[in-house]
């Protein structure tokens, strides 16, 4: 019994233990993949690489839309600047130019003119100078001036139109008159070249002044082979003035047609609307001539002349240039800030868009 009990107490042992011997006899089937290991006998490369690995590459900008930080914003594109040139002289149809300067005005009065209404005198040089204010715009000049002017004679000896060549009917005239005229010149101009810096001018002027000064006329005595300052070439006749009404009978008024007044001792004539000294005079050029030149933006220079009622004149004028230097740029815009001053704090969601749940 104990050799059948052994037996069996065996026959379970060797049952238990025959799994367990199999398992460790069965050989682990390999890793796919996996290297085999390196040789023992294998040796290293002697000569290592000496090129340097490269560098990491460099990490893309972190997306703006998923920053905390503040939000940057594309700056306006900005216009190409544009320089002054100053030589650049063509002017825009459309736009007004303004120019103020000085001018200088010589008036000649020709004997011929003098003589439509009385005899003798001489040929009378006039100046003018005054400042003026040039609006102008497409091609065309409004001048505004205000002028001073004066008629300076001396002393003339005239004869009195149609009158007998006798000591009573000359007078001897010397005037230190002047005038303000408040004019303007209206110019028409059409350009010589195609720099725009010549025009050729023409137009009208009208004003009006107002007369202040002396005037003096005075009776006369003498004739032939008396002696005296003041000769008439076409008579051959001298005379002097007349200091009272009773130096000679050709100071006496009664030999002095239609006379009020006794014209003696150096007489100044009284200011009237009409007479020889009237308070107002008319202003009146046409035609008006001349050119017009424009060597940079900010300067024109005039050269002109023309017939006035008092005869004819040449002129000359330099207005500086109102233009600036940004009435002919573009408007620039005003720069914004790189940043928003304000950043977006809202809650982001993974796609980087504000979240509706962090906004709730």
């Amino acid at each position: 019994m104990r050799r059948h009990s052994l037996g069996a107490t065996l026959v379970l042992v060797a049952l238990a233990i025959a799994p367990l011997a199999l398992a460790q006899t069965t050989p682990k089937p390999k890793k796919k993949g996996a290297k085999p290991a390196a040789s023992a006998t294998a040796t290293a490369d002697p000569t290592p690489d000496a090129t340097p690995p490269p560098p990491p590459p460099t990490p893309p900008p972190a997306d703006a839309a998923n920053s905390d930080g503040p939000t940057k914003k594309a700056l306006p594109e900005t216009p190409p600047e544009q320089t002054w040139d100053l030589s650049d002289t063509r002017e825009d149809p459309s736009k007004r130019y303004y120019y103020f300067g000085l001018r200088y005005r010589g008036d000649v009065i020709p004997k011929f003119i003098i003589n439509a209404f009385v005899d003798g005198g001489a040929t009378i040089y006039s100046n003018a100078v005054g400042v003026e204010l040039d609006s102008r715009k497409d091609g065309f000049s409004t001048v505004f001036n205000l002028t001073l002017q004066n008629y300076n004679t001396g002393d003339l000896l005239f004869l009195q139109k149609d009158k007998p060549t006798t000591a009573n009917n000359y007078s001897v005239v010397n005037s230190s008159l002047n005038a303000i005229y408040a004019a303007v010149d209206l110019l028409w101009s059409v350009p010589l070249d195609t720099s725009h810096h010549w025009d050729f001018e023409y137009g009208i002027g009208v004003g009006l002044g107002v007369i202040f000064g002396d005037l003096h006329n005075n009776w006369v005595y003498g004739g032939s082979g008396a002696a005296g300052p003041y000769f008439d070439p076409t008579t051959n006749q001298h005379f002097q003035q007349c200091k009272t009404i009773n130096d000679d009978p050709a100071c006496n008024p009664a030999n002095h047609s239609n006379a009020t007044t006794n014209k003696v001792g150096n007489y100044s004539e009284q200011a009237g609307i009409a007479g020889p000294k009237p308070i107002l005079f008319p202003m009146v050029n046409f035609p008006q001539l001349g050119l017009r030149y424009k060597p940079v933006k900010t300067f024109e220079a005039r050269l002109g002349l023309g017939f006035s009622l008092t005869g004819f004149w040449f002129g000359i004028s330099g207005d500086y240039g109102l233009e600036k230097q940004e009435d002919s740029m573009p408007t620039r815009h005003k720069p914004k800030p790189e940043t928003d001053p304000t950043p977006d704090t809202a809650p982001k969601n993974d796609s980087g868009l504000p979240s509706l749940h962090g906004m709730l």
